[in-house]
């Protein structure tokens, strides 16, 4: 299976971008990232394999939280969504 490019991954799902936003804070469990973001985790475990998949997230039992590089990603990602809300807002 072909990877998708990381920008494809990080900007083409909101529930993506929650949930990374969601694992900066700390590792979670589905339970907790299901009552965060509140969803289900027929929607959220295939954002989760695809975070996977493109090295963001790992998982260890039943505990998933930001990989090295999805810490890096995510630490610079955050001022742009921020700004992107922002930008949103004001148009509304």
């Amino acid at each position: 299976m072909m990877r998708s490019s990381l920008i494809t991954v990080l900007l083409s799902s909101e529930k993506r971008t929650e949930l990374l936003l969601l694992l900066k804070d700390k590792p979670r469990t589905i339970e907790e990232i299901n009552d965060e973001l509140d969803t289900n985790s027929v929607a959220i475990l295939p954002q989760l394999k695809k975070l996977k998949e493109n090295g963001l997230v790992i998982q260890e039992d039943r505990v998933y939280e930001l990989s090295l590089l999805g810490r890096i990603i995510v630490r610079k990602m955050e001022s742009l969504v921020k700004a992107f809300r922002q930008l949103e807002d004001d148009h509304d």
